[in-house]
């Protein structure tokens, strides 16, 4: 009779103990349930900024290419108008201009000057990022 109530102490000991370490083994898992999805909101966030900062950054670099190539543009135009008022007529030959090479010297130097002016601001912009 001993050995039955002995018996029965020790299964009914050991399903406890079964049974409290299947809890502690559920309540891990879902802990570490918990820690996956809060990592992969964590990256989702970390992916979002990523992909807003690229976007940023290349709109940015667009808009500064966009300045870049109107004030190449505009150095362009100035030297063209230059050019366009320091035309000279050709004798005996209506219609046809000649431009003097000092007037064509002198466009192109401030043309190479204000294309130069032109990528140092660009330049200056990427670096500074603004």
């Amino acid at each position: 009779m001993v050995k039955k109530i002995v018996a029965v102490v020790l299964i009914v000991l050991t399903a406890g103990g079964w049974f409290y370490m299947d809890y502690l083994n559920k309540q891990q898992l879902q802990e570490a349930e918990e820690l996956r999805k809060s990592m992969e909101q964590a990256r989702a966030v970390a992916l979002a900024k990523a992909k807003a900062a690229a976007e940023a950054k290349a709109k940015f670099e667009a808009t500064i290419q966009a300045d870049l190539d109107a004030c190449k543009a505009t150095a362009e135009k100035a030297k063209e108008d230059f050019l366009a008022q320091n035309q000279k007529p050709v004798r005996r030959k209506p219609g046809q201009f000649t431009i003097p090479q000092a007037a064509q010297d002198e466009a192109a130097k401030t043309l190479e000057a204000a294309n130069a002016a032109c990528q140092a601001t660009y330049d200056a912009r990427l670096k500074s990022g603004s």
